[in-house]
Protein backbone atom coordinates (compact mmCIF):
# COMPACT_ATOMS: atom_id res chain seq x y z
CA UNK A 1 0.00 0.00 0.00
CA UNK A 2 1.66 3.03 -1.26
CA UNK A 3 1.23 6.27 1.59
CA UNK A 4 -0.49 8.78 -0.16
CA UNK A 5 -3.06 12.00 0.34
CA UNK A 6 -6.34 10.61 -0.35
CA UNK A 7 -6.83 13.48 -2.48
CA UNK A 8 -8.97 11.48 -4.31
CA UNK A 9 -11.45 11.08 -1.53
CA UNK A 10 -12.08 15.03 -1.00
CA UNK A 11 -12.05 15.57 -4.92
CA UNK A 12 -15.03 12.88 -5.05
CA UNK A 13 -16.53 14.81 -2.17
CA UNK A 14 -16.55 18.21 -4.20
CA UNK A 15 -17.65 17.18 -7.26
CA UNK A 16 -20.91 16.94 -7.24
CA UNK A 17 -23.44 20.71 -7.32
CA UNK A 18 -25.60 19.27 -4.61
CA UNK A 19 -22.79 18.71 -1.96
CA UNK A 20 -21.03 22.01 -3.36
CA UNK A 21 -24.25 23.75 -2.32
CA UNK A 22 -24.37 22.45 0.98
CA UNK A 23 -20.52 23.22 1.80
CA UNK A 24 -21.46 26.73 0.95
CA UNK A 25 -24.71 26.79 3.09
CA UNK A 26 -22.31 25.12 6.31
CA UNK A 27 -19.44 28.06 5.73
CA UNK A 28 -22.18 29.92 7.84
CA UNK A 29 -20.36 28.41 10.41
CA UNK A 30 -23.50 27.51 11.94
CA UNK A 31 -24.65 23.67 12.40
CA UNK A 32 -28.05 23.28 9.99
CA UNK A 33 -30.24 20.04 10.47
CA UNK A 34 -30.95 17.97 6.96
CA UNK A 35 -33.95 18.85 6.34
CA UNK A 36 -32.36 22.47 5.85
CA UNK A 37 -29.26 21.32 4.16
CA UNK A 38 -31.87 19.18 1.66
CA UNK A 39 -33.31 22.52 1.13
CA UNK A 40 -30.34 24.34 0.50
CA UNK A 41 -28.96 21.98 -1.98
CA UNK A 42 -32.74 21.72 -4.00
CA UNK A 43 -33.22 17.76 -2.75
CA UNK A 44 -34.81 15.47 -1.13
CA UNK A 45 -34.12 14.91 2.89
CA UNK A 46 -32.71 11.11 1.72
CA UNK A 47 -30.85 12.15 -0.98
CA UNK A 48 -28.96 15.31 1.48
CA UNK A 49 -28.63 12.38 3.75
CA UNK A 50 -26.45 10.11 1.35
CA UNK A 51 -25.06 13.20 0.14
CA UNK A 52 -24.07 14.28 4.01
CA UNK A 53 -22.41 10.86 4.75
CA UNK A 54 -19.71 11.19 1.73
CA UNK A 55 -19.20 14.98 3.02
CA UNK A 56 -18.29 12.98 6.51
CA UNK A 57 -16.24 10.10 4.89
CA UNK A 58 -14.14 12.92 3.15
CA UNK A 59 -13.42 14.64 6.84
CA UNK A 60 -14.94 18.04 5.30
CA UNK A 61 -18.05 17.55 7.72
CA UNK A 62 -19.36 16.46 11.12
CA UNK A 63 -22.48 15.95 12.88
CA UNK A 64 -24.00 15.99 16.25
CA UNK A 65 -27.07 14.91 18.05
CA UNK A 66 -29.62 17.60 20.12
CA UNK A 67 -32.39 15.77 21.29
CA UNK A 68 -34.61 14.49 17.99
CA UNK A 69 -32.32 16.07 15.61
CA UNK A 70 -28.59 15.80 13.87
CA UNK A 71 -27.01 18.68 13.07
CA UNK A 72 -24.12 18.95 10.34
CA UNK A 73 -21.06 21.47 10.57
CA UNK A 74 -17.85 21.90 8.88
CA UNK A 75 -15.52 19.58 10.36
CA UNK A 76 -13.40 22.61 11.44
CA UNK A 77 -11.62 25.84 10.44
CA UNK A 78 -9.06 24.33 8.21
CA UNK A 79 -12.12 22.75 5.74
CA UNK A 80 -13.52 26.01 5.91
CA UNK A 81 -9.97 27.74 4.79
CA UNK A 82 -10.18 24.86 2.37
CA UNK A 83 -13.10 25.93 1.04
CA UNK A 84 -12.76 29.64 0.40
CA UNK A 85 -9.17 29.25 -1.18
CA UNK A 86 -10.78 26.90 -3.91
CA UNK A 87 -13.44 29.18 -4.16
CA UNK A 88 -10.82 31.90 -5.50
CA UNK A 89 -10.44 29.21 -8.18
CA UNK A 90 -13.57 29.54 -9.48
CA UNK A 91 -13.26 31.11 -13.09
CA UNK A 92 -13.73 34.52 -13.82
CA UNK A 93 -16.27 34.45 -16.20
CA UNK A 94 -18.76 32.60 -13.70
CA UNK A 95 -17.98 34.76 -11.72
CA UNK A 96 -19.02 37.66 -13.32
CA UNK A 97 -21.95 36.54 -14.39
CA UNK A 98 -22.70 35.55 -10.92
CA UNK A 99 -22.33 38.90 -9.66
CA UNK A 100 -24.86 40.20 -12.19
CA UNK A 101 -27.11 37.92 -10.64
CA UNK A 102 -29.98 39.81 -8.21
CA UNK A 103 -30.26 37.35 -6.52
CA UNK A 104 -26.47 36.98 -5.14
CA UNK A 105 -26.36 40.51 -4.13
CA UNK A 106 -26.58 39.93 -0.03
CA UNK A 107 -23.67 37.55 -0.28
CA UNK A 108 -21.70 39.86 -2.36
CA UNK A 109 -22.31 42.52 0.04
CA UNK A 110 -21.63 40.88 3.21
CA UNK A 111 -21.55 37.29 4.13
CA UNK A 112 -19.62 35.18 6.67
CA UNK A 113 -16.66 32.92 6.20
CA UNK A 114 -17.30 30.15 8.63
CA UNK A 115 -16.21 32.39 11.51
CA UNK A 116 -15.34 35.95 10.05
CA UNK A 117 -16.65 38.47 8.06
CA UNK A 118 -16.27 38.60 3.97
CA UNK A 119 -17.59 40.04 1.03
CA UNK A 120 -17.07 43.43 -0.01
CA UNK A 121 -17.58 44.89 3.64
CA UNK A 122 -15.01 42.28 4.55
CA UNK A 123 -12.29 43.90 2.62
CA UNK A 124 -13.62 47.52 3.00
CA UNK A 125 -13.04 47.10 6.94
CA UNK A 126 -9.49 44.89 6.52
CA UNK A 127 -8.77 48.23 4.29
CA UNK A 128 -9.31 50.54 7.34
CA UNK A 129 -7.88 48.74 9.66
CA UNK A 130 -4.37 49.25 7.45
CA UNK A 131 -5.50 53.16 6.92
CA UNK A 132 -5.76 53.36 10.97
CA UNK A 133 -2.83 51.73 11.68
CA UNK A 134 -4.34 49.12 13.58
CA UNK A 135 -2.88 46.51 11.78
CA UNK A 136 0.26 46.16 9.22
CA UNK A 137 -0.10 44.55 5.96
CA UNK A 138 3.66 43.48 4.64
CA UNK A 139 3.42 41.61 1.79
CA UNK A 140 1.27 38.68 2.43
CA UNK A 141 2.62 39.03 6.09
CA UNK A 142 -0.01 40.73 8.58
CA UNK A 143 0.58 42.11 12.15
CA UNK A 144 -1.48 43.23 14.62
CA UNK A 145 -0.11 46.56 15.54
CA UNK A 146 -2.53 48.38 17.50
CA UNK A 147 -4.72 46.34 20.41
CA UNK A 148 -5.83 49.51 21.60
CA UNK A 149 -8.39 49.70 18.64
CA UNK A 150 -10.00 46.96 19.26
CA UNK A 151 -9.93 47.70 23.01
CA UNK A 152 -11.74 50.84 21.93
CA UNK A 153 -14.29 49.48 20.22
CA UNK A 154 -15.41 47.11 23.24
CA UNK A 155 -13.82 44.02 21.67
CA UNK A 156 -12.77 40.92 23.01
CA UNK A 157 -9.26 40.44 21.87
CA UNK A 158 -8.58 36.74 21.37
CA UNK A 159 -5.68 35.19 23.94
CA UNK A 160 -2.54 35.59 22.80
CA UNK A 161 -1.17 33.16 20.69
CA UNK A 162 0.75 32.60 17.41
CA UNK A 163 -1.17 34.05 14.82
CA UNK A 164 -4.09 36.26 16.39
CA UNK A 165 -4.49 37.92 13.02
CA UNK A 166 -4.94 35.87 9.41
CA UNK A 167 -6.02 36.89 5.58
CA UNK A 168 -8.38 35.03 4.24
CA UNK A 169 -8.92 35.58 0.34
CA UNK A 170 -12.20 36.38 -0.77
CA UNK A 171 -13.23 34.55 -3.70
CA UNK A 172 -15.97 36.90 -5.20
CA UNK A 173 -13.57 40.28 -4.06
CA UNK A 174 -10.41 38.63 -5.00
CA UNK A 175 -8.90 40.56 -2.63
CA UNK A 176 -7.68 39.42 1.21
CA UNK A 177 -10.45 39.83 4.34
CA UNK A 178 -9.82 39.72 8.12
CA UNK A 179 -9.59 35.95 9.34
CA UNK A 180 -8.07 34.34 12.47
CA UNK A 181 -8.51 34.53 15.77
CA UNK A 182 -8.97 38.48 15.34
CA UNK A 183 -11.35 38.03 12.15
CA UNK A 184 -13.64 35.92 14.44
CA UNK A 185 -13.92 38.67 17.41
CA UNK A 186 -14.66 41.38 15.10
CA UNK A 187 -17.69 39.28 13.61
CA UNK A 188 -18.75 38.27 16.90
CA UNK A 189 -18.58 41.63 18.81
CA UNK A 190 -20.51 43.22 15.34
CA UNK A 191 -23.55 40.51 15.75
CA UNK A 192 -23.07 41.02 19.54
CA UNK A 193 -23.62 44.39 19.04
CA UNK A 194 -26.62 44.64 16.75
CA UNK A 195 -24.42 46.08 13.52
CA UNK A 196 -24.65 42.70 11.74
CA UNK A 197 -28.15 40.71 11.86
CA UNK A 198 -28.19 36.84 10.33
CA UNK A 199 -30.47 35.79 7.40
CA UNK A 200 -30.22 33.07 5.29
CA UNK A 201 -27.19 30.80 5.05
CA UNK A 202 -24.03 33.15 5.22
CA UNK A 203 -26.06 36.29 4.63
CA UNK A 204 -24.81 39.05 7.02
CA UNK A 205 -27.03 41.91 7.06
CA UNK A 206 -26.55 45.77 8.03
CA UNK A 207 -28.66 46.79 10.20
CA UNK A 208 -29.00 50.76 11.20
CA UNK A 209 -27.21 51.27 14.16
CA UNK A 210 -24.67 48.83 12.13
CA UNK A 211 -24.28 51.38 9.46
CA UNK A 212 -23.57 53.93 12.10
CA UNK A 213 -21.32 52.20 14.18
CA UNK A 214 -19.07 51.09 10.71
CA UNK A 215 -18.82 54.89 9.83
CA UNK A 216 -17.85 55.87 13.17
CA UNK A 217 -15.16 53.55 13.78
CA UNK A 218 -13.88 52.69 10.43
CA UNK A 219 -14.99 55.69 8.23
CA UNK A 220 -17.16 53.15 5.60
CA UNK A 221 -20.38 54.96 4.36
CA UNK A 222 -23.69 53.14 3.61
CA UNK A 223 -22.45 53.66 -0.78
CA UNK A 224 -19.07 52.33 0.34
CA UNK A 225 -20.90 49.30 1.59
CA UNK A 226 -23.60 48.39 -0.60
CA UNK A 227 -22.14 49.40 -3.72
CA UNK A 228 -20.81 46.04 -5.82
CA UNK A 229 -19.20 46.57 -9.25
CA UNK A 230 -20.67 44.57 -11.45
CA UNK A 231 -17.18 43.01 -12.68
Amino acid sequence: MTLSAKFELIGAALANESRARMLCALMDGRAFTNKELALAAGVSEPTATAHLRQLAEAGLTVSMRSGRSVYHRLASAEAANLLERLGGLTPQPYLHRARRSPGNADLLVARSCYSHIAGRLGVLLLDALVARGAIVLEGESVTLARPAFFASLGLSMPRAGPEPVRLCLDWTERRPHLSGPLGAALMDHALRSGWLSRGAPRVLTVTEPGYAALHTHFGLTREDIDHVPAA
